[in-house]
């Protein structure tokens, strides 16, 4: 658990201050694209951090794994100027996203309590993992 703290930690914050700070600046466009994608994200993040911990299911954000990509695509690309290539790559990621939504809500993960609903099989394996009687820390 420790090396994953670390390794967030390390992609969060030291790999884009580095990235800012030694490689290119960013044009007025990217700064844009950078301060709207981190708002949303951290809505996102507080979203599914404060409805898990209400419903005691931590699984929220399986139910947005699918949909939240693809406002971020079709975000940037309308921010980018509708480049054909951002076009080609958002159109890509809502077929994704598309077919993940269809997969995920065919099980019955999506329900009117946005709060309930099928927990994905990754809580299901950290469950048994957390459960099972080898410890790492003793």
């Amino acid at each position: 658990m420790l090396i994953t703290i670390l390794l967030l930690i390390f992609t969060v914050i030291v790999v884009p201050y580095v990235c800012i700070s030694y490689g290119l600046n960013p044009n007025d466009v990217q700064d844009a694209i950078l301060y709207q994608m981190t708002f949303s994200v951290g809505i996102v993040i507080a979203y599914c951090f404060f409805v898990g911990e209400l419903a005691k299911n931590n699984s929220q954000v399986d139910k947005i794994w699918s949909i939240i990509p693809i406002y971020y695509v079709w975000h940037m690309t309308c921010m980018g100027g509708w480049d054909p290539r951002m076009v080609l790559m958002s159109i890509l990621v809502t077929i994704w996203g598309v077919r993940l939504t269809y997969n995920f809500a065919r099980r019955g993960a999506y329900q009117w309590k946005f709060w309930a609903g099928e927990e994905d099989y990754d809580g299901k394996f950290y469950e048994v993992v957390r459960d099972s009687t080898i410890s790492l820390f003793g």
